[in-house]
């Protein structure tokens, strides 16, 4: 299932309009700069040197992410999206459906698709991990468990997620440094590439393993959903 990825003007609209605005900040902290000395004038250069460095960035996402199209299996509105291509696979916020683009063609993806790389994320939320059986990337008999590492800088790392690692099989390690992770993910003789941890600190749980298979990914998160949230 395949549709048209066209560009939204509201959305280039108010990224160029962030951009002019961050541009001229940065335009007056370098101005500001003429006649000064010392501390002034270093906090005067940073501040324009990171105005300027988020007005490029507003400036490149009213080029690529001012796009929007309709989902071929629900028919919600997806927008803010990429209009050219996207690396990983995105997702419908209404149906969860996976998606790609490519030359402003946003394309479904079957259930059976295996990403190049791993692009499929799932996000470690308990103690106890259940793994779907067979290899991460074909479904066949899993032999063997290759090894994916993390590492936190952050040392106030989540206990349960950090207990996680252990259940799993392998080593949560805490050092001076933070906490590094390492998880034994079933493989087929064949494959050792199935798999990847990730750290996003700012996010609940930090830990996340991204899959290269769609079947995979979502047979773990049915094994493996989030906990309900307190009332």
């Amino acid at each position: 299932m395949t549709t048209t990825v066209t560009r939204k003007m509201g959305s280039t609209i108010k990224y160029a309009v962030i951009t002019a605005v961050l541009a001229g900040l940065s335009f007056l902290c370098f101005n500001a700069m003429l006649g000064r000395s010392g501390p002034l004038w270093l906090l005067c250069l940073v501040g324009g040197l990171g105005f300027a460095v988020f007005a490029l960035g507003s400036l490149l996402a009213a080029k690529d992410l001012a796009g929007t199209a309709t989902c071929p299996r629900c028919q919600a509105t997806l927008e803010e999206i990429e209009l050219n291509h996207t690396d990983d696979p995105a997702f419908c916020d209404k149906c969860q459906a996976a998606y790609l683009v490519d030359k402003r063609v946003l394309t479904v993806l079957a259930d059976d698709y295996v990403h190049p790389e791993p692009g499929f994320p799932a996000p470690v939320t308990s103690q106890t991990i259940r793994w779907p059986e067979g290899c991460c990337v074909c479904a066949k008999p899993a032999t063997r468990g290759i090894e994916a590492k993390a590492h936190d800088g952050q040392t106030g790392t989540n206990a349960a997620v950090a207990a996680a690692g252990l259940a799993l099989g392998g080593l949560a390690v805490r050092t001076g440094g933070g906490t590094t992770y390492t998880m034994r993910i079933p493989h087929c003789a064949e494959h050792d590439d199935g798999a990847k941890l990730e750290i996003e600190s700012a996010n609940v749980p930090p830990l996340k393993i991204r899959f290269r298979s769609y079947a995979y990914q979502r047979r773990f998160l049915e094994l493996n959903p989030k906990p309900a949230k307190a009332a």
